[in-house]
């Protein structure tokens, strides 16, 4: 599942089942001999906002031939694609492994917030509106579509 074309790679990974793909790939990765960079996270540390920081880094550094390979739970995932996308990484560049789905971010149409959930309607963190969570995927919020019913 990794392009061996790539030239270096940065692996991100959330929770032990992020972890465990995670690992898959830096074995293969360092028996190809590639410049690799990992973030912390694929050691357990819970920092997202840190991890997408540095992510952020990694991308604005990033030289052609570069490759993304991110693990772990949906909401993680989307944010650290929306974050290498935002630094002007292009799709065919990440690698993306979704180990659980159950909790979903939410972006409120009426107030701009976004709240995690994992039900298919959510009472707006920002607003107080009750939401209806729908399939629409929004990319660069790396959330989902809540609007009033």
């Amino acid at each position: 599942m990794i392009d061996e074309t790539g030239t270096s790679f940065a692996v991100v990974t959330f929770g032990a089942d992020g972890a465990a793909v995670g690992a898959g790939w830096v074995a293969r990765i360092r028996a190809l001999g590639r410049p690799l960079w990992e973030w912390p996270g694929s050691a357990g540390v819970a920092d997202v906002e840190g991890g997408l920081k540095a992510l952020g880094e990694q991308v604005a550094a990033a030289r052609v031939g570069w490759r993304l390979l991110v693990a772990g739970p949906e909401a993680d995932v989307l944010r650290a694609r929306a974050v290498a996308l935002a630094g002007g990484a292009v799709d065919a560049e990440v690698t993306a492994v979704v180990t659980d789905d159950r909790t979903r971010r939410v972006w409120c149409a009426h107030c701009g917030t976004t709240t995690p959930t994992g039900d298919p309607s959510v009472r707006c963190s920002g607003c107080g509106r009750a939401l209806v969570v729908h399939d629409h995927l929004s990319r660069r919020r790396a959330a989902y579509l809540g609007s009033v019913g």
